[in-house]
């Protein structure tokens, strides 16, 4: 017996067959590029992604002999697919964090009043939202837009290519902006501002329902088992890392992010001045995600700018080109201090006009201070964010780190120091695959517990990683330096992006 997490990512997608107990049988990943056309603008391509999840779904399903039974995916946020009435792609995804849909989100914020549009969706307009990229489409693309039938996230699009109802869970719904997650349909109000048509949307459905057997198909998924609709990524984490209250996920990946449960009200001022969110996931669950858009992704760059020399030492070795990177930088805090805003910012400013920043730099300075300061940078950026959250009297005791970053020692001991709170990490780090699995296999009777409950029930820890408090107040000091960043410089960074 076997269940399959299936976590379609921003740069990349991977397959993870587990048994019930955790244990994964096999595991595929396959890498895709981000297509850049415009400065500022990000594409996925909906071939790239098909592929890369026929690839890894044929890999597993040759890795192992085990029946899989069911499937659900995990999936990016916000992006979506525009196609024709044959359910094929018309254009590439828009990212949320490409810089399009910034003059249509102003707009619309003119139209609603913050507290009202967070009342009903769950968060504050900001332009990465699915709804601005549709909006920028149907104003500055009419001639695309009179061709397309449905936008489709990738969950949907997938769904769809598997010639089943293209459906969405209540999570990926309210990242678009045009969900109420009071009534948990697609929302009059905002689309009738925004003059779209929920026809042209996928079925909103909750997490976990079954939303058909899969056939005959040309993505080599295993015919016969059950497609459970999934998760938004990051609350697919939350709920494979079994986060209980005063608990908070960290995931590590392209996106760096920290996820916590949200069952109560919450002050919805706070929320929106910060750009904090309150939305559905799994079960009657509400979560709260704070992120930065860069995360990951800055180390990524500097391996493929900084430090070609060791991917090639890796291929030659058999090594990790991260493993020798992170074993390489200095062991105490650095005098070197980073925006890590290379895409755009995240919470809690969204403010997609700034880029990245690093000060502090001397003579001898050498790159693998620049890769610490990068995870430093990461780390601060959170500290923001936690502090945030705590001013809604949302307090977070303990991380569990999830993600390929949770694999680095250092990079744990490093968050530990700065948030100030006690790291531990997951023996499954593979979390969101995990999590949707569980929904998969409820919906195909698999399970006698809630998929939350049997998460927690057996979730276990490996290393915790304890703040070390003097190198905890050695952070606090560049901390107090690091917060003044981004707004004293918001202008200057304005004007450069302008250029």
């Amino acid at each position: 017996m076997a269940i399959m997490g299936l976590d379609v990512g921003t740069t990349g997608s991977k397959a993870i067959v587990f048994d019930l107990d955790g244990t994964i049988l096999a595991s595929s990943y396959r890498e895709y590029d981000l297509i850049s056309p415009k400065q500022g603008w990000l594409e996925l391509s909906p071939t790239d992604v098909i592929q890369a999840v026929k690839t890894v779904v044929s890999d597993v399903r040759s890795k192992s002999d085990a029946t899989i039974q069911s499937i659900a995916l995990s999936v990016l946020g916000e992006a979506a697919v525009p196609v024709d009435k044959n359910g094929q792609p018309l254009a590439n995804a828009i990212i949320g964090f490409d810089s399009r849909g910034e003059s249509q989100c102003r707009k619309f914020r003119k139209l609603i009043d913050p507290i009202e549009l967070f009342n009903i969706t769950g968060h504050s307009a900001n332009s990465f939202h699915t709804l601005f990229k549709l909006m920028y489409i149907k104003e500055r693309q009419p001639k695309l837009f009179a061709k397309i039938d449905k936008f489709l996230c990738f969950g949907d699009f997938i769904s769809a290519q598997l010639g089943l109802v293209p459906t969405i869970d209540y999570s990926m719904a309210a990242r678009t902006l045009m969900f109420d997650v009071n009534t948990l349909q697609w929302s009059e109000k905002i689309l009738s501002l925004a003059g779209l048509d929920a026809a042209m949307l996928a079925k909103p459905a909750a997490p976990g329902t079954v939303i058909g057997e899969i056939g005959k198909n040309e993505l080599n998924f295993p015919e016969g088992a059950i497609l459970a609709a999934g998760l938004h990524d990051q609350p697919a984490g939350i709920l494979g890392a079994g986060i209980e209250p005063g608990q908070s996920m960290l995931a590590t990946g392209t996106v760096v992010c920290l996820g916590v449960l949200l069952n109560r009200q919450v002050d919805a001022k706070i929320m929106t001045a910060n750009n904090l969110c309150r939305y559905p996931t799994f079960g009657n669950n509400f979560i709260n995600i704070a992120w930065n858009f860069t995360g990951g992704s800055a180390l990524k760059w500097f391996r493929d700018n900084l430090a070609s020399d060791i991917v090639q030492q890796a291929q030659n070795t058999g090594n990790d080109p991260y493993d020798l990177i992170v074993s390489q930088i200095p062991n105490a805090p650095t005098n070197l201090i980073l925006l890590p805003y290379f895409t755009t910012t995240g919470t809690p400013y969204l403010d997609a006009q700034v880029s990245g920043m690093l000060m502090g730099l001397t003579l001898k300075t050498d790159r693998f201070e620049i890769a610490r300061a990068i995870m430093e940078g990461v780390a601060y950026e959170l500290k923001v964010n936690q502090q945030l959250l705590s001013q809604a009297d949302v307090e977070i005791n303990l991380y569990k780190a999830i993600g390929g970053a949770a694999k680095s020692d250092i990079w744990m001991q490093i968050y530990a120091d700065i948030l100030n709170r006690p790291i531990t990490v997951l023996r499954t780090t593979e979390c969101a695959a995990w999590g949707v699995a569980l929904l998969g296999a409820h919906s195909a009777g698999l399970l006698r517990d809630l998929p939350d409950v049997y998460a927690r029930k057996i979730a276990k820890t490996g290393k915790q990683f304890e703040p070390r408090q003097e190198i905890a107040t050695l952070y606090d000091k560049r901390m107090k330096i690091y917060a003044q960043l981004y707004k004293k410089n918001k202008s200057l960074l304005h004007q450069l992006s302008k250029l």
